[in-house]
């Protein structure tokens, strides 16, 4: 798929993989929406260098509060008319022992990073389904894969369901021209990981190459970033 001109919804794009990957996507001249949750300023600096690429927009969005998933979405169709690529990437990580977590803090790892990726791909698909064609990826992770360091099991849990919610919708949609697939990154130079690990421009790389179907890969299959990064 040619990225010139397709309308693309990147999730937690104020920060992290998320900016990097809204500004590999405008290199494209892909229109971008690039969306934050608290932070303004923060997405009004990724936008600022969408912007010298492509036509790209910045809208508020809580991926926990339907009503601000149905606004940004509404807001997308009445400005470009589609949603060609969605790319689920918020996501957060509390760093304590699952015994040392209180139940707040384990629900909201969940709703963020499960959650709340089901319900904005929800709202997004009858778009999709109506266009006949659209990619969903899901920004999910090798901790969804494998268990290396204590103190992930909620966060663990969340990013093993993206996978497998992945997976199953995948399944639901292998005869029409809707693909999804998982990222899955390592550790990445993000304030999520303390900033250790390799850089978020890589992990953009690659889905650019994923959103433009240049890997070769089946609809609902892992896409492990170790695999395709030096």
């Amino acid at each position: 798929m040619y990225l010139k001109d397709k309308v693309i919804l990147v999730t937690g794009s104020s920060e992290g993989i998320g900016k990097a990957t809204a500004i590999a996507l405008a290199k494209q001249k892909a229109k971008v929406i690039v969306t934050y949750n608290k932070s303004k300023k923060q997405g009004q600096e990724t936008l600022k260098e969408c912007k010298k690429y492509s036509d790209c927009i910045l809208i508020q969005l809580d991926v926990t509060n339907e009503s601000s998933i149905k606004k940004c979405v509404e807001e997308v169709i009445e400005k470009f008319g589609a949603i060609h690529i969605l790319v689920n990437n918020s996501g957060i990580y509390i760093e304590k022992r699952f015994i040392e977590q209180n139940n707040k803090e384990i629900r909201n790892q969940i709703e963020v990073n499960l959650i709340g990726l089901m319900n904005i791909t929800k709202t997004v698909l009858p778009y999709m389904q109506g266009q006949n064609l659209g990619i969903v990826i899901n920004i999910a992770s090798m901790a969804g894969k494998r268990i290396k360091w204590p103190e992930m099991a909620p966060y663990a849990a969340s990013k093993f369901g993206v996978r497998g919610f992945t997976k199953g919708l995948a399944k639901e949609y292998e005869d029409t021209n809707i693909k999804l697939y998982s990222i899955n990154p390592g550790m990445t130079a993000t304030r999520m990981s303390n900033f250790e690990g390799i850089h978020p421009s890589k992990v953009a790389d690659i889905i650019v190459k994923v959103a433009e179907e240049r890997l070769n890969k089946k609809s609902g299959e892992d896409i492990d970033i170790e695999k395709h990064v030096q």
